[in-house]
């Protein structure tokens, strides 16, 4: 029977295989860069909302710079490699858009790539966190 050589699998770039302590961080940083941009934009539409330029259908006021305050410190978290973190950032996200669906009434596709994205991400800091965690450990029982 030949042997057959394995054939070059494509990296999955939703997911990405987490094999070094480099990689973990990589992929955990996904999640920081989520949470950056939640807080952003979160905090872009919260001044929109003081200053008056929202339409008043958007569920949004000024009360929701405290959520962008929240996600910077799951950013920080995130990038400090906070499993705690990590898991806060996701739940708190989907929380969230749970949350706009029902206050703004059910809109399918309402920013559906977007959240698509950003929950990938966070599962990934929760991937990344976690394996850099396992990983350090059983670095550090080696020695």
């Amino acid at each position: 029977m030949a042997s057959q050589s394995k054939r070059p699998q494509k990296p999955n770039n939703f997911l990405p295989p987490i094999e070094t302590l480099s990689d973990a961080q990589k992929v955990a940083r996904m999640g920081t860069w989520a949470a950056c941009f939640v807080t952003g934009m979160t905090a872009l539409l919260a001044i929109a909302s003081i200053v008056g330029v929202l339409p008043s259908g958007v569920p949004i006021n000024g009360w929701a710079l405290i959520d962008a305050g929240i996600f910077g410190a799951i950013a920080w978290g995130i990038y400090q490699m906070s499993r705690v973190a990590a898991v806060a950032g996701l739940v708190v996200y989907i929380a969230e858009r749970i949350y706009m669906q029902v206050a703004a009434g059910a809109q399918p596709g309402a920013g559906l790539i977007v959240s698509i994205f950003i929950t990938l991400a966070f599962i990934n800091a929760v991937r990344g966190t976690f394996a850099y965690h396992r990983m350090k450990k059983v670095d550090a029982s080696s020695l």
